[in-house]
């Protein structure tokens, strides 16, 4: 459904974006509780965390 969507595509935004990102898939979910992620899942996801220079 969306053919850009790959991982490899996905690590390119991801390395630009200077907070922590989260590709998730329709069987994931992110909880948030004062700042602390927990993921949720029985699907697929990845942390991308930023690069520091």
């Amino acid at each position: 459904m969306f053919p850009h969507n790959s991982l490899e595509n996905l690590e390119k935004v991801a390395a630009g974006i200077s907070v922590p990102s989260y590709p998730i898939d329709d069987k994931t979910a992110l909880k948030v509780t004062g700042g602390v992620v927990e993921v949720i899942s029985e699907g697929k996801w990845k942390l991308f965390q930023p690069v520091m220079q």
